[in-house]
């Protein structure tokens, strides 16, 4: 999606042959994941000799969750949290409390990044922090 969204500024459509080298990852697997971010709305193809993929909204727009959702669905660290069916001892199970809040803390954070941070973050290397959430406790006498 970065090298996606840096070169679609301008409505240039980039190919997923151009993405592969520039990213080093297979055409195939970003074949499946560009379906995906596809059907999630992300992105548009554009057809012809000089095709490609371009982003549906801007990259201020576009969350990280989103972007991982759609590659890989939902963030969800064990069957249990999202379908509690699947395990018999849901009931009495003393550790899915702590598997809800990792996943949640995890979508937080990533609902928190947009892709114009990972952008950013890149070309000047400054982190994304203001908008990242931080529920870490502070240290006792550290403000």
């Amino acid at each position: 999606m970065v090298a996606i969204a840096r070169r679609s500024e301008g409505s240039r459509p980039i190919s997923l042959d151009d993405v592969s080298n520039i990213t080093a990852i297979s055409k195939r697997y970003l074949e499946q994941v560009a379906m995906g971010l596809k059907g999630a709305g992300l992105l548009r193809g554009v057809r012809g000799r000089s095709g490609g993929y371009l982003l549906t909204r801007t990259p201020a727009e576009i969350t990280v969750c989103e972007i991982v959702e759609a590659s890989i669905g939902p963030i969800n660290v064990v069957d249990c949290v999202l379908d509690p069916e699947t395990c018999d001892k849901v009931g009495e199970c003393h550790t899915r409390w702590v598997y809800e809040r990792i996943n949640t803390g995890i979508t937080d954070v990533l609902n928190g990044l947009k892709l114009q941070d990972l952008l950013d973050h890149h070309s000047n290397g400054t982190a994304p922090s203001e908008n990242c959430v931080d529920r870490r406790p502070s240290e006792p006498g550290v403000d």
